[in-house]
């Protein structure tokens, strides 16, 4: 669903009007990361809660929401000024209340379902309000609002999704606030808070650098190639980090079961997503061109550039998600704080180069923060340097295998003048038929990790078989 609605709206709206809005959006997020200074978190992570801990949370998530809404209602012009983008102050203000007011209420609720690992709800509530809210996004940017479009669609979206929550899961509406309790989710959550906040920083650090120096057009274009890019992430972080942070807590005190946890996640990313970074690059021209139209041609190099980062990020994630659920928050912060330090600095260096130069440090600080997690996650697991490189070997030689068959292909029918689909669907048929190959030969051989990866889609054939 994300992908068809950035392909409508990429040639529905123009890079200023989703600069506009990504100026608000970085910096509503921003401020997001201390919505509840990591107590919803410190709910899941929790071995044992008490009502007076839902009550306290509930309450701190709404004084909060409150008083982080005020902060940006008035703090708006000041925010659009450093910019230069004066077009941005009414949607700051009008996405603080969507991101604390609505979120704020249902904070508690969402963190309840997510602990019971109610999956398939989130599943059901997410995708509900996401498909409802980019509809109007889209009828609205047909209809000509520009970037209140995106604006629309946000505040749809917050308002079912929180309905939802808070209708099956209601919060219990006391705003008292136990201090005792407080301290004990705050012991958890100070440490959750500050990795929260220093990732949007870093996050969207960038994007403040490339809004203040070059303006709303190309921040359209950098933060384009950015959402992009961080897509994958996102739907790990989503999707599998929503289920691993609950299910790494129940074993935080078994190092071996997290170890092999750890090293299988590695492996079956590194066998998705290192053959489709490769693809990725190869066709980059074709598929901004298919995604956003024809005139966001400036998107194609920053997006290379970031793509080397697809699977550094979700490891980032991974690692990350690990080390908390084992209860190194703290390492994990520090982690977190210094990427914000290279994200925002090294920007600041590369500047000079345009969005491209800001693309090459942010990839290195992508990558640095990367590797520092995965250690973290290696040394709480016991898990070894050389088992978690080995991990990646079969994903890297399927990369390699898919850019010596992708690269000459694009580069002959580019040269041939095929017409840009033909060359996108070419070179994904080739690079799928090399990936699958290949996979399918290490499924058959079933040496290491592969034979667990068959085991279980064994299991997964017979489950289905059975129903």
């Amino acid at each position: 669903m994300r992908l068809v609605v950035l392909t409508v709206l990429g040639r529905a709206l123009t890079s200023k009007d989703f600069g506009i809005v990504a100026a608000a959006v970085s910096v509503n997020v921003t401020v997001y990361g201390i919505r509840d200074v990591g107590i919803g978190s410190a709910l899941v992570q929790r071995k044992q809660l008490e009502p007076s801990h839902l009550t306290t949370a509930f309450a701190v998530s709404v004084y909060l929401g409150i008083a982080l809404s005020a902060l940006l209602w008035f703090g708006a012009p000041l925010i659009g000024r450093f910019y230069g983008i004066p077009e941005s102050v009414d949607v700051i203000r009008v996405l603080a209340l969507v991101f604390f007011g609505l979120r704020s209420i249902a904070t508690t609720s969402r963190m309840l379902c997510q602990r019971a690992m109610n999956f398939r709800l989130i599943a059901i509530v997410d995708a509900t309000a996401f498909t409802i809210g980019s509809t109007v996004s889209i009828a609205c940017a047909l209809a000509g609002a520009g970037p209140w479009a995106l604006v629309a669609g946000y505040l749809v979206e917050e308002l079912i999704s929180t309905t939802l929550y808070v209708g099956y899961s209601p919060p219990k509406l006391a705003l008292a606030v136990d201090m005792a309790r407080l301290r004990e989710l705050l012991h958890f959550g100070i440490g959750q808070s500050v990795t929260q906040s220093t990732n949007v920083v870093a996050t969207y650090g960038d994007n403040f650098v490339v809004g203040h120096a070059l303006g709303a057009t190309n921040l359209g274009y950098y933060s384009r190639a950015y959402d992009l890019i961080k897509f994958p992430s996102m739907v790990f972080d989503a999707i599998v980090g929503n289920v691993l942070f609950p299910a790494f807590s129940r074993l935080q005190d078994d190092r071996r079961n997290l170890a092999t946890s750890f090293r299988r996640v590695a492996f079956v990313n590194a066998l998705v997503l290192l053959p489709a970074s490769a693809a990725i690059i190869v066709i980059a021209p074709e598929a901004i061109r298919l995604l956003m139209g024809a005139g966001w041609g400036d998107v194609v190099l920053p997006f290379r550039i970031l793509a080397v980062t697809i699977l550094l990020r979700t490891n980032l994630k991974l690692g990350g998600i690990l080390a908390q659920a084992a209860g190194a928050v703290n390492a994990v912060a520090a982690a977190y704080a210094a990427y914000m330090v290279v994200v925002v600095g090294g920007a600041l260096i590369t500047i000079r180069w345009g969005i491209a130069g800001v693309a090459v440090s942010t990839a290195f600080a992508i990558t640095s923060v990367s590797i520092h997690c995965c250690l973290l996650a290696m040394r709480v697991s016991d898990l070894s340097l050389p088992s978690f490189l080995r991990a990646h070997v079969p994903g890297a030689v399927i990369a390699c295998c898919v850019i010596l068959a992708a690269w000459p292909l694009a580069g002959e029918l580019r040269a041939s003048e095929a017409p840009f689909s033909f060359v996108l669907g070419a070179v994904v048929v080739a690079a799928c038929v090399v990936s699958f190959a290949l996979i399918a030969v290490g499924l058959r051989r079933g040496h290491g990790d592969f034979g667990w990866l068959a085991q279980e889609l064994s299991k997964l054939r017979r489950r289905r078989t059975s129903r």
